[in-house]
């Protein structure tokens, strides 16, 4: 599939995958860090993440998010979102996100149906409410930016932005302790005109490859006109 201009398809050595990364504090040295805070920027994905992400599809990413395996080149995600429009940083890509959303990747189907997007969400302490704990919130948004995002794809390519979420329903089922990476997946159930419907998952990977789910979502997305 063709991807249009703004959007980045980033195939990466799997190997890159498990290395650490930083959430906040980009180009500050990190000997002048306090302790806390360089374990709260320092992560280390699950084994999973390297073994499973293969199956997952195409990766891709956009300018206005901020890139895990980018670490050691420069890329100035700042200047990019003020040049184009916004505001802030991203509430689910950025690196000081309190819910980090990373490597997605994209496995279309013909007609739309069936289209599956898979990716990571790391709950840092950021997102933390009951003591040790993330908010219910935090899942909600966590779904929220799965099912748009999986809309997007419905026509065979990345439309970026080119719907809004417009109803979900999420079934929060398990709690998600502080500093936990989930696999979060979007798969599109129906679409018909400018409506797409999308199901959501947030599991828990265990070490004999099982699943656990702690959240689930029922989607609905209305794509602009002419898209």
């Amino acid at each position: 599939m063709t991807l249009p201009t703004n959007v980045l398809s980033t195939p990466r050595d799997k190997t890159q995958v498990s290395t650490s990364v930083d959430h906040r504090g980009e180009g500050i040295p990190r000997q002048q860090l306090s302790p806390s805070t360089a374990l709260v920027l320092k992560r280390s994905l699950p084994s999973w993440v390297k073994e499973q992400m293969h199956q997952w599809g195409e990766r891709f990413c956009l300018p206005e998010w901020d890139d895990d395996e980018d670490v050691d080149e420069e890329n100035d995600v700042d200047t990019y979102r003020s040049s184009h429009g916004w505001k802030g940083r991203d509430l689910c890509h950025s690196k000081s996100s309190p819910v980090r959303i990373s490597h997605y990747a994209i496995q279309y189907a013909d007609g739309g149906v069936g289209t599956t997007l898979t990716g990571i969400a790391h709950f840092t302490t950021q997102a933390e409410s009951h003591a040790g704990y993330c908010h219910g919130g935090s899942m909600t948004s966590v779904m929220d930016d799965i099912v748009g995002w999986t809309a997007f794809h419905v026509t065979g390519s990345c439309l970026a932005w080119s719907g809004f979420t417009a109803q979900i329903n999420v079934s929060l089922k398990r709690p998600i302790a502080v500093g936990t990476c989930l696999k979060i997946v979007g798969k599109v159930v129906g679409w018909e005109g400018r409506k797409v419907w999308v199901d959501a998952s947030l599991l828990d990977v265990q070490e004999d490859d099982n699943e656990s789910i702690h959240c689930t979502a029922e989607g609905l997305v209305i794509l602009k006109r002419g898209h």
